[in-house]
């Protein structure tokens, strides 16, 4: 069943805001469905290749996040030694500066949002986390950010 997921979490996946560390590729974001069940991303979105990611990332001083900042999402397992990059680096986030959230998610701009994953899908299980991460050299604030993966490519099935 389709849900979109965002740094409010959901009934069935746990969201955690972290904060990340300047100069350095760190997780803002984790998410892990509860126990019992599996998160599957898609890299298929309405027929065009890589995953919608609606953002407004705000730094502790009150800015966007710096025009050159990078975001990927990571894969992180209890046996992996440190969480794997599993989508193409976003080189800037100028689409997250200059549109809302809602001009984002309009059909004319979504194209300007997609992370291609390096696979077809991702399956995460409830020990498991995906994460987005930046590599920015301000700090985000949570309080004056959010972030949202659309619905269409995420499935939440029982194990």
């Amino acid at each position: 069943m389709p849900e979109t997921l965002s740094n409010l979490g959901t009934s069935k996946v746990d969201a955690e805001e972290r904060e990340n560390v300047t100069g350095q590729m760190t997780e803002i974001l984790a998410l892990s469905p509860n126990d019992g069940l599996r998160l599957i991303l898609s890299n298929i979105v309405d027929g065009m290749e890589g995953i919608p990611i609606y953002a407004n990332l705000v730094g502790q001083d009150g800015d966007p996040l710096p025009l050159d900042t990078k975001l990927v999402l990571r894969w992180d397992a209890p046996h992996l030694d440190q969480p794997q990059v599993v989508s193409f680096a976003l080189d800037n986030i100028r689409q997250y500066r200059t549109l809302s959230i809602k001009e984002q998610q309009n059909e004319d701009f979504r194209d300007r949002t997609r992370n291609e994953l390096k696979g077809r899908t991702l399956t995460v299980e409830d020990n498991e986390e995906v994460q987005v991460a930046v590599l920015s050299s301000e700090v985000i604030d949570w309080a004056a950010s959010e972030v949202y993966i659309d619905e269409n490519a995420v499935t939440v099935r029982s194990n």
